[in-house]
């Protein structure tokens, strides 16, 4: 399913369930909410090249989940507590609650004695599960994540990702990252959507976006680590290394060509 968004001219863009985009702005909270359509009437919205109404448009925004930091408000004190919580909020029409929050918490990989886990004993990766399984309690097909990396190490990194894939793999979830580290968005993306002063300035597959090293750092993008020594090799020696996502294989490269 391809969903493509047009504010103006310069800023549309298109996700795809198919893969996972990452999104570098200069304006994360007005890109946050284009995507999740909180002023909807300022974008036109098509779904596999059909233009959505204002009706379907609104469907549509019901089916979209942010996921940034967990809010630990004072009166939650346990995971179930929040849950039950957003259920009440946002108005979810559930049929068997008691069932969709367990099946939320093993989709994420928690079983479900967690429900009666306080909140302020959750690890870093624990808190990123949990807002996962929360976001999930309202079905959504959209999942935004903003800034889900920090504070978390390699290991739990590729836990979080393997979450990432099931969910696009396995459920059909299209998955947006956005995240200030270029770093983990090289790794973890397959397409790159560049946006700068509400201007879409690069879309493209992720390597090929971040190997326009001239061109990003013109904008002012970060480019990431692995990225810039090779394009430092291939420029000041010429060789023939070419670009790579595991510095491992780069590595070999160097060895074979330098």
């Amino acid at each position: 399913m391809e969903i493509k968004y047009e504010v103006t001219e310069k800023l549309n863009f298109s996700l795809d369930n198919t893969k996972i985009t990452g999104i570098a702005t200069t304006n994360k909270d007005e890109t946050i909410e284009v995507l999740s359509l909180e002023n909807s009437d300022k974008v036109e919205l098509y779904i596999n090249n059909i233009k959505q109404t204002a009706e379907e448009k609104e469907k549509i925004k019901r089916e979209i989940s942010v996921i940034s930091e967990l809010n630990q408000l004072p009166f939650l004190r346990t995971i179930e507590d929040y849950m039950n919580y957003i259920i009440k909020k946002d108005l979810l029409n559930i049929k068997n609650p008691s069932k969709k929050k367990e099946d939320s918490l093993r989709i994420v990989g928690l079983e479900t004695t967690y429900l009666n886990r306080e909140l302020i004993t959750l690890s870093s990766s624990e808190k990123f599960l949990v807002q996962v399984a929360i976001a999930l309690l309202s079905n959504p097909n959209i999942l935004i994540f903003v800034n889900s990396f920090t504070y978390i190490d390699l290991q739990q990194e590729k836990r979080l990702m393997q979450l990432l894939l099931r969910l696009k793999e396995q459920f059909h979830k299209t998955i947006v990252i956005i995240d200030d580290n270029c770093d983990k968005l090289y790794r973890h993306t397959n397409k790159m959507i560049f946006i700068k002063n509400n201007e879409v300035i690069l879309e493209a597959p992720t390597t090929e976006a971040y190997t326009r090293v001239d061109f990003l750092s013109k904008h002012r993008f970060s480019v990431p680590s692995i990225i810039k020594l090779t394009y430092l090799a291939k420029k000041n020696k010429g060789t023939k290394i070419i670009y790579h996502k595991d510095i491992r294989d780069l590595i070999k490269d160097i060895y074979k060509h330098v």
